[in-house]
């Protein structure tokens, strides 16, 4: 069976409603993302993640055909057995809950850590995708991204610097013409994490978080695209309060997302940030932080078992019980010690 087609039948039979295992990152303009874990001996080094402007978009692929999905909510099937990559294993959870909301409008995409041609060629990709409540196919606009970014990546002969970022361009083509250019409301966030031998590489676009921990810190990789970064440089200027910014109606409005006309804002690393045996990285929709403060999620991280770590963030947002819920998703990826002599993919 094709590779292409493994993939996307993962994404129609675990990403409904929350099965499809998606990343998704945020913004940032041109400055390091992340600053690695504090030195602890002369052998740490710092890690930034430098961002360049954003590329001019792609000639736009042709429509893609969508037929929305039955969205009736279900566990993914997790991802079974483990990938090495470079000098690292690879395994991943994921788990998704539709909270307090009608339906759920996430979703998410991994490619199966058991096809050894798909993780030899391409490593592994995660992918996450928030549909924008209020709009009116958030829904499918969330599906369609994902299935049409993996989609691309896949298509890709080879992964370079440049191919996250092309495939979110396809993404967001494929979602402005099946409703954008009919002048229905759609849109979704993405956040995305490939890891190859050589390390992680992501893009992001809205508010969807991308985080990595590492010796028991927790630092968020890239920068929401929302009225309330722009709010932040306001604060910085002396223009306005930190109080009267986190109060402002609209600092939620996001002005970046996968379905608009002209996408300018993507959030991406000019070069892979090498991972380490003992690293995670975590996806998620803005359910998940919107609920648990950093310190939460971290201590969440660091106290549950690897493997019940993605349900352990779950358990914590329902024991919250917010009145008013967002949807939640969440995946891991766990970077273990490497065997000596295993297969290398």
């Amino acid at each position: 069976m094709p590779i292409e087609i493994v993939v996307l039948l993962l994404i129609a039979a675990a990403g409904i409603a929350g099965s499809a295992v998606l990343l998704v990152l945020n913004a940032s303009l041109q400055r390091p993302l992340l600053a690695a874990a504090e030195a602890e001996g002369a052998e740490e080094e710092p890690v930034t993640v430098p961002v360049p402007p954003a590329p001019a978009a792609p000639a736009a692929p042709a429509a893609l055909q969508f037929t929305p999905l039955d969205r009736v909510e279900k566990r993914a099937a997790p991802t079974s057995g483990a990938a090495r990559v470079g000098n690292i294993t690879l395994t991943i959870g994921n788990a998704q809950d539709i909270g307090a909301r009608p339906e759920q409008q996430d979703a998410f995409a991994i490619t199966p850590l058991e096809e050894e041609l798909v993780v030899r060629g391409h490593g592994v990709m995660a992918v996450v995708c928030d549909g924008m409540g209020g709009m009116e196919h958030g829904a499918e606009a969330a599906s369609l991204g994902a299935i049409r970014f993996m989609r691309a990546y896949l298509a890709a002969e080879t992964v370079d610097d440049d191919t996250l970022v092309e495939a979110v361009y396809q993404a967001n083509e494929a979602v402005y013409e099946q409703f954008g250019k009919r002048g229905e409301l759609a849109g979704t966030t993405l956040v995305a994490a490939s890891v190859l031998p050589d390390g992680l590489r992501f893009v992001s676009v809205g508010d969807s978080h991308i985080y990595l921990l590492r010796k028991n810190k927790l630092y968020q990789l890239n920068r929401d695209h929302n009225y309330f970064s722009e709010l932040l440089e306001e604060v910085k200027a002396g223009r306005m309060t930190m109080e009267q910014a986190r109060s402002h109606p609209e600092r939620a409005h996001l002005t970046s997302f996968v379905g608009i006309r002209e996408l300018e804002l993507v959030d991406y690393n000019i070069s892979p940030v090498p991972l380490r045996p003992g690293d995670r990285v975590l996806l998620c929709s803005d359910g998940l932080f919107k609920t648990l403060s950093l310190q939460e999620i971290t201590a969440v991280l660091l106290s549950a078992k690897e493997e019940e770590a993605q349900d352990a963030l779950l358990a914590a947002v329902r024991e919250k019980g917010k009145r008013k819920q967002d949807n939640v998703t969440v995946v891991l990826l766990n970077c273990g010690e490497a065997e000596q002599g295993g297969d290398v993919r």
